[in-house]
């Protein structure tokens, strides 16, 4: 496996071969889904120099990055991640690189957040694995009325 800077063709291909559960978290968010244009906000709104692509195989399997939460406060992020049915082939590495890198963060992210379904208690145990500490739920953020977790990692 390797990590790659994140371009909108590759995070365009693991959108439109996305598992079943991040489809379902990303999904509900959309008015009308679109691969590509999941590809281009990933990209556009990245945090300079944050965003990548894990491939395996010949192919690019996840996509994970950072972007800013908020237009007007540039030391709030938003952490996503997605992926195809080898995501989970891709969490080690994923993991070490963040922690590799832990130190950037910490440098010019004062809040890190992390919006997932409420129903994806894998990604909880990541995240709080990660160190990131549960803040709330987030009632009816899908558009179905989904309700969604917010987790944190906060500048002390």
């Amino acid at each position: 496996m390797v990590i790659k800077d994140l371009n909108v063709r590759d995070a365009s291909y693991i959108a439109a071969n996305m598992r079943p559960q991040d489809f379902s978290e990303i999904g509900c968010l959309w008015k009308q889904y679109d691969n590509r244009a999941l590809g281009i906000v990933c990209v556009d709104n990245a945090v300079a120099g944050m965003a990548w692509s894990v491939w395996c195989d010949g192919q690019p399997v996840a996509a994970y990055g950072f972007s800013h939460a908020a237009a007007f406060d540039p030391d709030h992020w938003q952490a996503w991640a997605f992926g195809t049915t080898k995501f989970k082939r891709c969490v080690p590495i994923i993991t070490r690189h963040i922690e590799s890198i832990k130190d950037i963060i910490e440098a010019e992210c004062r809040r890190l957040q992390v919006i997932t379904s409420l129903d994806h208690d894998v990604s909880h145990r990541w995240l709080e694995g990660l160190g990131a500490e549960f803040e709330g739920v987030l009632r009816s953020y899908g558009r179905n009325g989904e309700d969604f977790a917010v987790y944190s990692w906060v500048r002390k």
